[in-house]
């Protein structure tokens, strides 16, 4: 018999599921450009293709702000840690390209960072996510 752990949810804010349309791209020139899958005024996940798995390096580069877009608003300069970043294999694949989620939690914003991402997340976001799903 498998014993589960129970683990207690440490994440402070409540998640949600982003709506479609809704995007992140890390910044600066990491080409780490995808869908948001949920977000909170905490951190978010977002899935992107791993162009730099294609022999496509252009060496390292710090990957330490982000910034995020949807039809109707857009919030830049974000400053982040990645906390999870992983390939999806579950993701239906038409070609050898890699599917990532990459996940990560916000750092240091600002008092008008955290007024434009509290915007961004009233407009696009739109069902509460139960603790302990990813």
């Amino acid at each position: 018999m498998v014993n589960k752990k129970h683990t207690m949810e440490r994440r402070q804010n409540k998640r949600y599921k982003a709506v479609d349309g809704t995007y992140a791209a890390i910044h600066p020139y990491s080409h780490k450009l995808g869908q948001i899958i949920n977000i909170s005024m905490g951190g978010l996940a977002f899935q992107y293709i791993d162009i730099n798995s294609y022999g496509k390096k252009h060496g390292e580069t710090p990957e330490n702000t982000i910034f995020l877009s949807s039809m109707s608003y857009y919030v830049g300069n974000l400053y982040f840690r990645t906390i999870l970043d992983y390939e999806i294999t579950k993701a239906p694949s038409f070609s050898s390209m890699k599917v990532k989620k990459r996940h990560i939690q916000f750092m240091d914003l600002s008092l008008k960072q955290l007024f434009d991402l509290d915007y961004y997340l009233r407009r696009n976001i739109s069902e509460q996510i139960a603790q302990g799903h990813y």
